[in-house]
């Protein structure tokens, strides 16, 4: 990992367009234009809204010389510190809510139910692998990965505190506000910034604009936004490319005692300080995680909420201070960062090495189970093929080369939480198996279950795979057990496809998540592509001809087909568009399979 500060170091290699702050009146909510006012030198920002100084102090380095504006190092009188406030402890941050006895034991029960239906499947699958050769063992060792990840889950998920939530003490300390930007549109950064300095707790927000360095044309609009808007704006030319280095550039430039980072796309609550700052005040935690909220619309097609990650896995590394962060919305302590030396720039992304680093070092986490902004979700199939792409590639490179088995001063749990999240992705990628099963059992007459009909295989399944979808409904859900699922299956080649590429490249080139201009197609989408494919392919061939294979076979595609034809359909960059889809895409699967199935049934 490299210490925190920019690459280079030299303020020769900086620009920065540091802008005073101006008086400004009082408004919960930023207004859609400031209105002029005087100038005054900078203060920790409240919930009033920005005006446009009268003049912009610019400081430019070049490598002969440094033209100085007036200075902004110094905080005027704020909140208490975090070092005179008494500690408190971590109980001090839970407060007890009433759960019946038997919303306690179900979760838990469900659990061992899914898993001994299970085991007993597994078994009886075991003695039906003689004769389906390579194929059917293939299969069959996806379906035991399925059930490795369905049992680890389950003793994850396990560690829940039922009856307790978390609420965060007061909150006190100095507080910065990083703003990081990298070439999105002005207009969703203004309102980014606007929402930013209207936090209703004393604080400075910067804006850390790295659209110069990435070469992106609209980086003089962001230095020109920040001066307009009085807010102190550092813009690097060297050092390494990355939202990590940006980060590490502000942080050697700034000096509160805590550090909220925003994405430039999310709109801050006002009273995020309240939600989250006062976890601080237990001098083990080292970060707060938040959830993230998006505009997702009803059907949240690619399933951008991922409520099984935010309602379950989330809460359940809290208990064992193992929650990592989700990079936009997470609230660090200064002094943490500075002792793992900055935010991590190993990964391509900064948020789930960051946080193992500060793990490692004895800094425990908190997960705060409330938004604290509302941003922007990758709107096609394309950007958030990209995205979970990044996503996979970090969590597999930890696995494979920074493995939780050796990193000292993890925690026993710890080690579990992080192994999870890494074998999850190549777990997952066994999925692809199930998407092939309907066409190699009723186009290829590949067996995977010797002595048995498809029909018999899928009756023996399906009390498994319903407990497994209960399981799942349990934690996130209907809808979002659905959304999981068929995330997960879609997910799959990406996540192979991932493994090999780190495998192969090591670490590739970072980048940011689309906002305009969103990707419609992609080669990412290729595999999925041909899945769906092959399952059409299954329907028609077994529906024209059911003397083929069992009627179970149409079912079973026709299942998968619907899962994954939802994220495979967003295409638009027009969200309610692919959203007026869902519908007659379902209809339309369901309707075939049914009316091949009730054809076969009359004339058979």
């Amino acid at each position: 990992m490299n210490p925190a500060g920019p690459e280079g170091g030299d303020s020769a290699d900086v620009h920065e367009v540091t802008t005073l702050t101006a008086q400004r009146a009082p408004a919960r909510l930023p207004p859609p234009a400031p209105p002029a006012s005087t100038t005054r030198p900078l203060t920790p920002m409240t919930s009033h809204r920005p005006t446009i100084p009268t003049q912009a102090a610019v400081i430019e380095t070049t490598a002969g010389t440094v033209h100085t504006g007036p200075s902004t190092s110094a905080r005027q009188t704020g909140p208490a510190p975090l070092t005179e406030m008494a500690p408190l402890t971590d109980e001090d941050a839970w407060e007890g809510v009433p759960v019946g006895r038997l919303r306690t034991l179900a979760g838990p029960a469900l659990a061992m139910v899914v898993v001994l239906i299970g085991a007993v499947y597994l078994v009886w699958r075991a003695g039906g692998l003689g004769g389906t050769g390579v194929a059917g063992g293939l299969f069959y060792a996806a379906e035991v990965a399925s059930y490795f990840a369905v049992v680890w889950t389950a003793v994850m998920t396990a560690r829940i505190r039922p009856g307790r939530v978390r609420r965060a003490p007061a909150p006190v300390g100095t507080l910065d506000v990083f703003v990081t930007v990298c070439g999105e549109p002005v207009e969703i950064v203004e309102a980014t910034l606007r929402a930013a300095v209207a936090i209703d707790y004393p604080h400075r927000t910067y804006v850390l604009n790295d659209g110069r360095i990435a070469r992106r044309n609209n980086w003089r609009e962001i230095d020109e936004l920040a001066a307009r808007l009085g807010l102190t704006c550092f813009t690097r030319t060297d050092g390494t490319r990355g939202k990590a280095a940006n980060l590490n550039h502000a942080l050697a430039r700034t000096d509160a005692e805590a550090i909220m980072t925003l994405d430039a796309d999310h709109i801050a609550v006002p009273d995020l300080a309240e939600r989250v700052l006062g976890y601080l005040r237990v001098p083990t935690v080292g970060f707060v995680c938040t959830e993230q909220r998006f505009d997702v619309g009803r059907y949240d097609v690619l399933n951008n909420a991922e409520p099984m990650l935010y309602r379950a896995v989330q809460p359940a590394k809290d208990r064992d201070g193992a929650a990592s962060s989700c990079g936009n919305g997470t609230l660090y302590r200064r002094t943490a960062l500075e002792s793992a030396g900055g935010f991590s720039e190993w990964n391509i992304v900064e948020d789930l090495h960051t946080s193992y680093e500060l793990h490692s070092r004895g800094w425990r986490s908190v997960y705060h189970p409330q938004p604290v902004s509302v941003g922007i979700a990758p709107a096609t199939a394309a950007e958030y093929a990209r995205q979970r792409s990044r996503w996979a590639m970090d969590g597999l490179r930890l696995l494979l080369f920074d493995s939780p088995l050796r990193k000292p001063g993890l925690s026993g749990w710890q080690r579990a939480h992080y192994l999870h999240t890494g074998i999850g992705y190549l777990v997952a990628c066994a999925q692809m198996m199930f998407l092939l099963g309907p066409p190699l059992s009723a186009v290829a007459g590949i067996q995977i279950a010797a002595g048995s009909s498809l029909t018999a295989y899928m009756l023996h399944a399906l009390p498994y795979l319903l407990g497994s979808m209960l399981l799942v409904a349990y934690h996130a859900g209907l809808r979002g057990a659905h959304r999981t699922i068929a995330s997960t299956l879609f997910n799959a080649p990406l996540y192979a496809l991932a493994f090999v590429r780190v495998v192969l490249a090591g670490r590739p080139e970072s980048g940011t998540t689309a906002k305009t201009a969103l990707p419609r197609m992609s080669l990412l989408l290729l595999p999925q592509a041909l899945f769906a494919a092959a399952l059409i392919a299954t329907i028609v061939v077994v529906g024209l001809n059911p003397d083929m294979a069992d009627l179970s076979a149409l079912v079973w595609a026709g299942a998968l087909l619907a899962m994954i034809a939802g994220p495979l359909s967003a295409i638009s960059r027009r969200p309610a568009l692919v959203e007026r889809a869902q519908l007659p895409i379902r209809l339309t699967i369901a309707a075939t399979v049914l009316g091949f199935a009730a054809t076969a049934l009359l004339t058979g």
